[in-house]
């Protein structure tokens, strides 16, 4: 009987994500080496000790490994965020400053695996599977800002949130075809832009 264990889920699960997570940080450390098109999946599977189906049963490809990074992040995120006392915009600038970090961290690596996944025919059908962490931890920012009284009510967290994300994907997106480019400001004017407007106030 595959029993659940004290940290929650059955121990066939925590095995598949332990799975996942050694993918990940296997390709993740071979691309530092060797560089995003410099690595197989072949050389993936070698490094993490898995066979080619078993890394297919968790990643279509390549290109697929953005989400772990998404998730992983997201997942240090909510845990920071859990005790911080700032209000709505800087809990999304907190959020923002993870992002850019990382990606700068891992910058070419990154840039060509964001390439390599807006590439795909199934992109529509991904992209938001992607996002999905992410959206429902600045949903749960959104709402809690409308009960402190700092946002509009009578907005769908989850709608404000995918308008959020989704403009951060697009100067992602922007940013992996203008690696030269600055797209902090433009994102941080997004937040602003997201919670101010853009009318004037009189």
């Amino acid at each position: 009987m595959d029993e659940a264990g004290p940290g929650g889920g059955t121990r066939r699960a925590r095995k598949k994500e332990r799975t996942r997570r050694e993918i990940y940080r296997t390709a993740m450390e071979l691309f530092s080496m060797r560089g995003y098109d410099g690595v197989t999946i072949e050389d993936i599977c070698a490094g993490a000790g898995v066979a080619k189906a078993t890394f297919f049963l968790h990643f279509e490809n390549k290109a697929a490994l953005i989400k772990e990074f998404n998730d992983e992040i997201t997942q240090s995120l909510a845990e920071r965020l859990a005790g911080h006392e700032g209000d709505t915009q800087d809990q999304l600038s907190l959020i923002l400053s993870a992002f850019e970090e990382a990606w700068e961290t891992n910058g070419p690596v990154m840039q060509k695996m964001l390439r390599d996944f807006l590439d795909q025919p199934t992109l529509l059908a991904t992209a938001a599977a992607v996002n999905e962490s992410i959206v429902d931890l600045v949903s749960a920012i959104v709402r809690r800002g409308q009960e402190r009284g700092e946002l509009r009510p009578g907005i769908a967290p989850e709608l404000a949130a995918m308008a959020i994300v989704s403009t951060w994907s697009a100067i992602s997106a922007w940013w992996a075809e203008h690696p030269e480019a600055e797209a902090e400001l433009a994102s941080r004017q997004i937040i602003d832009i997201t919670l101010n407007g853009l009318k004037k106030k009189a």
